[in-house]
């Protein structure tokens, strides 16, 4: 039973893929906190393992100090902190140095949710035979597509695709964004960084959802995108509410 009252059944992945040497990636499972993360060090900069890692233990000290309200209150403001903590971390390194990550939290408050992002990384929700995403990629591409200045088609294809307009430790000024909702029977959660979104569609993650216990479908995704010779580190994160 985490802290928020409920039962849940929590379930953590993570696999350097195919091509990479380095695994920057990170993922936290605290359901007796209530909180769960993933983090994608910026693959191309300087020590995104770091980035990604130090998000990781920030909000681990945090859930070992704090459940509830407290918790969900202080979740931004350790962003914000680590955010601060990388770019000087980055300038003790060199002028030009970046050492970011994006991340998406989760944090389950008695009856509510609460999901917390910066980047590209993903949470979903999978609710009455329905899959929700309720994050929205912080990409110049995505970004267009909201504008209206490209369709969904072509944002898939765009070589820029990848290319972040927010990350913890690439600005200044970081926004973290929060989605909140009720949590009810039922449902499951999914975090994922975006090497298993550039192999699996939504329509995909929901038709394995649809007929099997998500634990299972955690480790299907994972060796399902490694079969397919995935490209990039994968981690994901998957919780269900018995």
């Amino acid at each position: 039973m985490s802290e928020s009252g409920c039962y849940v059944i929590s379930t953590g992945l993570t696999d350097v893929g195919c091509v990479r040497s380095r695994n920057e990636d990170a993922f936290l499972e605290m359901p007796e906190s209530g909180i769960w993360c993933v983090a994608d060090g910026m693959g191309g900069h300087h020590a995104g393992d770091v980035a990604s890692q130090h998000i990781i233990q920030a909000l681990y000290s945090l859930g070992l100090e704090y459940q509830g309200p407290e918790l969900t209150g202080r979740v931004r403001d350790v962003l914000q902190q680590v955010n601060s903590e990388l770019i000087e971390h980055a300038r003790s390194i060199g002028p030009e140095s970046i050492v970011g990550s994006t991340v998406v939290v989760l944090v389950l408050e008695g009856e509510n949710y609460h999901c917390y992002w910066t980047g590209d990384s993903r949470c979903y929700l999978w609710r009455d035979a329905c899959l929700h995403c309720l994050t929205r990629d912080h990409t110049l591409v995505s970004e267009a597509v909201a504008d209206g200045h490209m369709t969904r088609d072509e944002a898939v294809q765009h070589p820029r695709s990848n290319v972040l307009t927010r990350a913890i430790g690439a600005y200044e000024d970081v926004i973290v964004e929060m989605e909140s909702g009720l949590i009810f029977e039922g449902d499951t959660f999914l975090l994922c960084t975006d090497g298993l979104t550039k192999v699996f569609t939504d329509h995909m993650i929901a038709e394995r959802l649809q007929y099997q216990r998500p634990e299972q479908v955690n480790r299907q995704l994972i060796d399902e995108a490694l079969a397919l010779g995935a490209s990039d580190n994968i981690t994901s994160v998957m919780l269900s509410i018995d």
